[in-house]
């Protein structure tokens, strides 16, 4: 197993990919949410040829600037296995061609992450790669139960996965009992960390997921948030720091996929909410803010980013979602990637020019 080392020597240029895209994505000098358009080529990334380890749908883009390239990591399956997780490459930030050497990160067969890996939240460290993805022992539908880490001297692979996960779910009772995914990593000026994920219970009931944040010193090993002042389940163990909104709110059934960065002193998040109507599940992207980065405001003017926002999208009717944004700045543009959900089980982007 490795520990991430906090030599300040190399603290810039580790984290500077890291952050490239993390605080530069907003206006200087406003927390308010960018205006992203929809791309009209959409959807950038599709599924797999029939057969294919990734025919059936792609979700979950995470995306990083490096070595004058664009690397979009997604989960993906079919219907013989659970997820694994692949890797697109792009000039341009929108024309991807898929890795030959696809997928990146497998389940094992055995272990916590015997039937699916899914998610990857990379970082850089000296020469070392560190990614931390969702994993799964059994037989499931959705995400699993445990957050993994695993390690490669390359962006491409090949990575080497810890043999036990760095966080795994609170009590049967807690909120986050079910299941949980890693959203996004911020490092304090102490030389902490913080990973936003999101947790819930029962996922394949109608269940209600929630933001959650853990803290650590070395990168493996966290301690989730938890708030003295709340001692009963659902909340005894730790305490989500965005909760899903009001019985009519367009989050009303959840937060999840935070994707947070600081600016001016601040933390600002973009996430996405999801309520019933007419027995359609609604999901968009939301904007929020915060001081500390644990009591978050929520932006009035939710959501900021929706179906109706993205062209192609907008043809499926009650068929199509937007979910799990993730930005990215490249020199006078912000892109945000995010998928359309698993009937669709596509990726798109939208773009926004900035100062």
């Amino acid at each position: 197993m490795y520990k991430i080392t906090h030599n300040m020597d190399h603290a810039f240029t580790c984290f500077f990919i890291f952050f490239l895209f993390l605080t530069s994505c907003t206006d200087e000098k406003s927390t308010s949410p960018l205006k992203f358009t929809g791309y009209k080529g959409n959807p950038i990334l599709s599924p797999g040829e029939p057969g294919s380890w990734d025919d059936l749908l792609l979700i979950a883009p995470q995306v990083y600037w490096y070595d004058s390239l664009f690397y979009l990591f997604y989960t993906a399956g079919n219907t013989h296995s659970g997820g694994a997780i692949g890797l697109a490459t792009s000039l341009d930030g929108i024309h991807y061609s898929k890795f030959e050497g696809n997928p990146v990160l497998a389940p094992d067969g055995s272990g916590y992450d015997a039937w699916q890996v899914s998610g990857s939240v990379l970082l850089k460290h000296d020469t070392i790669w560190h990614m931390y993805f969702n994993a799964a022992e059994l037989i499931r539908y959705g995400c699993g139960q445990s957050i993994g880490h695993a390690v490669s001297a390359s962006i491409t692979g090949p990575w080497i996965k810890d043999e036990t996960p760095v966080l795994t779910t609170g009590s049967i009772r807690e909120w986050d009992g079910g299941f949980m995914f890693p959203g996004s990593f911020i490092r304090l000026a102490d030389g902490s960390y913080r990973i936003y994920y999101t947790g819930g219970g029962d996922f394949e009931g109608d269940f209600v997921s929630y933001t959650g944040m853990a803290f650590s010193m070395d990168g493996i090993n966290w301690k989730k948030y938890n708030d003295p002042a709340t001692s009963r389940h659902p909340f005894a163990e730790s305490d989500p720091v965005l909760p899903a909104g009001d019985k009519n709110a367009w989050d009303s059934h959840g937060s999840w996929f935070p994707f947070v960065y600081e600016m001016n002193g601040g933390y600002n998040m973009f996430f996405t909410g999801s309520t019933y109507r007419n027995s359609y599940r609604e999901s968009s992207i939301g904007f929020a803010t915060s001081n500390d980065g644990i009591h978050w405001k929520e932006n009035p003017h939710n959501p900021v980013f929706s179906v109706k926002d993205d062209p192609f999208a907008a043809t499926f009717g009650t068929d199509a979602i937007i979910e799990d944004s993730w930005l990215v700045f490249r020199d006078t543009i912000c892109y945000m990637y995010y998928d359309y959900g698993v009937i669709l089980g596509k990726i798109g982007a939208a773009m926004v020019k900035v100062k």
